[in-house]
């Protein structure tokens, strides 16, 4: 039974080995950068603890080895067990054998308890002399010669390739508008608008449109980029740097722009408990932009 365990913990052992080496190189296929060394790092992680299973099962024919020896049962050693078992000592244990343990033992006394001073194991310390090496060496590359990306050069190429992307589905999306283009969204925009707002602008506008310390109140007739459907759009998607407002148009999409703006104006005297004080011009819609006066939206109502 025991011999079964045993073969079965080795084959697992060599198993992962083996997956691992396909499944990194297919997985690592269009990934480049620091995510291809948490690949790297990860396949080594499962290499090794495979190799720990394989050292516990020696270890477990060891143990059985020094109780047969004990109980008078001699156990032959055969080429390859005795080839194991000097390469456990030299490699991976270097403990003291227990008849000589008297030799290393200290003379610190924890309530009864004795401590052994034996040596660190030879693939803890080979461990960490290989993390020492590999950090002398990545300080060199990303640090002194400049012949990798560091993270935040990663970063910078990684979002580069983001806003393309985002500018190629713009430039072929059908429901694309822009400040020149957009119109008022309908019932169900203005929902929609309003479940973004209330869940990403919120902490500067307040949960109603009624301001707080950084944004303005959005319920009033005055404004401080304009108030018509057109520059409240130019706003949220190019955003106001110097007053902490951020470019939203890197995040949403121009359709959902049109609807927060759209569900923004009809929030028009809404008058809502503890709204900030006036800020910026007063704007009056004329007849040509009549687009950006809306009436009270039935979401309000509910």
């Amino acid at each position: 039974m025991r011999k079964k365990i045993t073969s079965r913990l080795v084959l697992f052992a060599i198993a992962i080995a083996g997956f691992t080496s396909p499944a990194l190189a297919q997985t690592s296929k269009g990934v480049s950068g620091g995510m291809l060394y948490l690949l790297y790092a990860a396949a080594g992680f499962i290499i090794v603890a495979g190799s720990i299973a394989v050292l516990l099962v020696i270890k477990l024919k060891k143990y059985k080895k020094e109780v047969s020896l004990k109980t008078g049962r001699q156990i032959e050693t055969t080429g390859l067990g005795k080839w194991w078992s000097n390469l456990d000592k030299k490699l991976f244990t270097r403990a003291v054998p227990v008849e000589k343990e008297a030799d290393v033992l200290l003379d610190h006394d924890y309530d009864g308890v004795r401590e052994l001073d034996n040596a660190l194991p030879p693939w803890w310390k080979w461990g960490f002399y290989i993390t020492l090496i590999i950090g002398v060496f990545y300080m060199f590359r990303f640090h002194v010669w400049h012949t990798g990306p560091t993270p935040e050069e990663e970063y910078n190429k990684e979002m580069q390739v983001a806003a393309a992307e985002i500018e190629l589905n713009r430039s072929t999306d059908k429901n694309a508008v822009n400040e020149n283009t957009v119109t008022l969204a309908d019932a169900n925009g203005i929902a929609a608008g309003k479940k973004v707002f209330t869940g990403t602008c919120f902490p500067c506008h307040g949960a109603n449109g009624e301001g707080n310390a950084v944004g303005p109140n959005l319920t009033d007739k005055y404004w401080l980029h304009g108030g018509s459907l057109s520059n409240v759009f130019k706003t949220i998607t190019n955003g106001v740097p110097d007053k902490g407002m951020q470019a939203w148009g890197k995040t949403f999409s121009s359709a959902e722009i049109k609807n927060i703006a759209s569900y923004v104006l009809s929030l028009q005297g809404s008058n809502p408990a503890n709204a900030k004080a006036s800020q910026g011009d007063l704007f009056s819609p004329t007849a040509k932009a009549d687009s950006s006066s809306v009436k009270k939206d039935s979401v309000l109502k509910k």
